[in-house]
C-alpha cells in the first residue's frame, strides 16, 4: 500500500526492497515520531498503525518536503495494518478514468496549473465505475466507456482540519465521442488535451506524485493498444 502525502509516496511494505540506499533507517520500537527528520529515503522498521499515523499527520502539516524522497514502513503483516489504519482515519471514496482515444492518445487535463486526470468522489450509494463513469463525462463533457481496474491511490488531507483518507480506484476507458468536450470551469479545469504517451511522460514534470502513479501502471498494463 502506497499513500501519497504531500506528493510524497509513504509505503507500507512487508518486504521492502533491502537493496534499495536509504539514507535514514530506523527502529519504530526506539525513535518517537516526533523526532523523525523527512529528508531523503527513510526506512522505519517494526512500524504499527498508531505509529504510521503519528508520521503521516505530522508529514501532512509540513508545506515544503522538498528534500524527502520516499518513506517505508517495514512491518509484519500488510494487510492488518492497512485494515487497523483505515479503521482509525475517514476514508473518502472517488474515482477517476483514463481516457483512450481512436489514436492512443489519453485525454489529460489542466487544473490548478498541474496536469491531472478527470477524478472526483462518489455520491452516496454509488459504486466507483459509475463515480468514475459520471466524474469524466461531467469534467470534460465527453461520452465513455468504462473498461477493466487500472489501479486504487491513497493519498491524506485536511478536511474540517481532521485528516483525512482519499481512496480512489481508477478505470481505463474507451471514447465514444468528444464532439462537445469542453472543461468544467467551476471545478478549476482550465484546459483538457489528448496527448501521445511521449507529450503525457513529459508532462508529469507538472504533475502529482499520484497521477503518475496511475499513469505508470496504465502503460505497464496495456502495453498494446486497441484491444479494445
Amino acid at each position: 500500500m502506497i499513500i501519497f502525502v504531500n506528493n510524497i509516496p509513504f509505503c507500507i511494505s512487508e518486504n521492502p526492497r533491502i537493496a534499495e540506499t536509504y539514507t535514514q533507517i530506523h527502529d519504530a520500537k526506539k525513535i518517537k515520531s516526533e523526532i523523525l527528520d523527512f529528508d531523503g529515503n527513510i526506512l522505519i522498521k517494526n512500524a504499527t498503525a498508531g505509529f504510521i499515523l503519528e508520521v503521516i499527520s505530522k508529514a501532512q502539516v509540513i508545506k515544503e518536503l522538498g528534500n524527502l524522497v520516499k518513506v517505508t514502513f517495514w512491518v509484519e503483516n500488510k494487510e492488518k495494518i492497512k485494515k487497523s489504519v483505515k479503521t482509525k482515519i475517514p476514508v473518502i471514496k472517488a474515482a477517476g478514468g483514463v481516457v483512450e482515444n481512436h489514436k492512443n492518445e489519453i485525454l489529460m487535463m489542466k487544473r490548478l496549473g498541474h496536469w491531472d486526470l478527470p477524478k472526483g468522489k462518489a455520491d452516496p450509494g454509488e459504486n466507483s465505475a459509475t463515480t468514475a463513469q459520471r466524474e469524466v463525462e461531467e469534467e470534460c463533457n465527453v461520452q465513455v466507456i468504462v473498461k477493466e481496474k487500472v489501479c486504487t491511490t491513497w493519498h491524506t488531507y485536511f478536511l474540517k482540519e481532521k485528516l483525512v483518507l482519499k481512496r480512489t480506484k481508477w478505470y481505463r476507458m474507451i471514447l465514444i465521442t468528444d464532439k462537445k468536450m469542453k472543461p468544467q470551469k467551476e471545478e478549476g479545469i482550465e484546459e483538457l488535451k489528448w496527448m501521445n504517451r511521449n507529450a503525457v511522460e513529459q508532462s508529469m514534470s507538472e504533475s502529482y506524485k499520484t497521477i503518475e502513479f496511475v499513469i505508470s501502471k496504465y502503460y505497464d498494463s496495456h502495453l498494446v493498444f486497441g484491444n479494445n
